[in-house]
């Protein structure tokens, strides 16, 4: 397989990187996160919704 060129080449002539490039330099960027590191942050995410939920229906009963 030959290399594409992407805009990390150093080559200063090179092309502006097409949208492929764009996509495959996200999608690296994207699977390169660690799945536990998600599930933490949408963990956190969740928790906060419950516990704003609870204590705004807690105090509409008051």
């Amino acid at each position: 397989m030959g290399k594409r060129a992407n805009s990390t080449d150093s080559d200063p002539n090179a092309a502006k990187p097409t949208d492929f490039d764009k996509f495959t330099n996200f999608m690296r960027r994207l699977v390169a996160v660690p799945h536990s590191e998600i599930k933490a942050q949408l963990d956190a995410e969740r928790e906060a919704k419950r516990a704003s939920r609870d204590s705004a229906s807690s105090s509409k009963g008051r």
